[in-house]
């Protein structure tokens, strides 16, 4: 007997629009100071405004990466594709994962580049730049902070607000320090300290991605726990091919064969194991096959042995 078993989640069709609607916002106002940015670069031939009017850029580039992703995959699912397009927002969750680690590797580059090297930095288009950026990134930073928390596709848009952030920060920082100390050397280290802070959020969202696109066990799923629970079930007496992997974000999927003692007892035993897999361990789907006896599948391999 099979079962399969729906539950609305945060991947919703109306969850969906609300992260798209933040992306088109947050993707608006950073693209606009990009082009503010860039104008006062180019009015101080200030190399360093310059510079961080491209970093801007880059962050337009990744939240038009995460708004993409977010579209394609609201859409419904199809006879060839039939979980959907959900999986579209991990996607673009690792090509974030990958230009932020580009983009970490090529400020760490570029500090490296300048230590030791005498610049005149323009502190007073600096202080302009940054406090431009602060008010713009501080906006977007309110619009997705809530959506990053359980969405790895808004997580990536979001590391990219947070570099543009910490990055006008930074400015700050070391304009100031300039200007009191005439100290040049502070912009590339100060840069390279945030690059490697990138390199790790980078590698976060990248290896959290291809846990999921490996279908791995979710992170907030002890196997262990759902196995033994389901075998506390009256009635129930062996629980195999247990399977527990993620969809999407907060979307994850359970199937197992389970061995009962009595076919007659299958609704009842049926009922009350979706119920505990929905409401214990809130699994988004699952498909339960029931049976009396162990029927050799031919994919033991797949099998848990314990």
């Amino acid at each position: 007997m099979d079962h399969n078993q729906h539950q609305s989640g945060t991947g919703s069709f109306h969850g969906i629009n609300a992260d798209a609607r933040i992306l088109k916002i947050t993707g608006w106002l950073t693209g606009i100071y990009f082009l503010v940015e860039l104008g006062l670069g180019f009015y101080s031939q200030s190399i360093a405004v310059i510079s961080d009017a491209f970093h801007t850029f880059s962050a337009v580039g990744g939240i038009l990466i995460a708004f993409i992703a977010n579209r394609i995959s609201g859409k419904a699912a199809t006879i060839a594709a039939t979980y959907g397009f959900k999986r579209a927002e991990i996607m673009g969750a690792l090509l974030n994962g990958v230009f932020l680690l580009l983009m970490a590797i090529y400020v760490l580059y570029m500090g490296y580049m300048r230590l030791g090297k005498e610049l005149e930095l323009p502190t007073g288009i600096m202080f302009l730049a940054a406090f431009g950026g602060l008010v713009t990134e501080t906006i977007s930073f309110r619009l997705i902070y809530k959506s990053q928390k359980t969405n790895m596709n808004m997580k990536g848009a979001y590391w990219h607000i947070m570099q543009t952030f910490v990055g006008s920060l930074l400015i700050i920082v070391a304009a100031l320090v300039i200007k009191f100390t005439g100290y040049t050397p502070i912009d590339a280290i100060l840069g390279m300290v945030f690059g490697l802070v990138l390199f790790w959020a980078s590698y976060k969202i990248i290896k959290d991605a291809l846990d999921i696109f490996m279908e791995t066990v979710p992170k907030d799923v002890d196997v262990e726990k759902v196995k033994s629970a389901l075998l506390n079930i009256k009635g129930v007496k062996s629980v195999m091919h247990l399977h527990a992997w993620t969809l999407t974000s907060n979307q994850n999927i359970f199937s197992a064969h389970i061995q009962i003692d009595d076919m007659q007892q299958s609704e009842t035993i049926l009922r009350t194991a979706e119920s505990l897999l929905k409401t214990q361990f809130e699994f988004y789907f699952s498909t339960l096959q029931l049976e009396t006896e162990h029927h050799d599948m031919g994919a033991d391999d797949l099998n848990i042995v314990s």
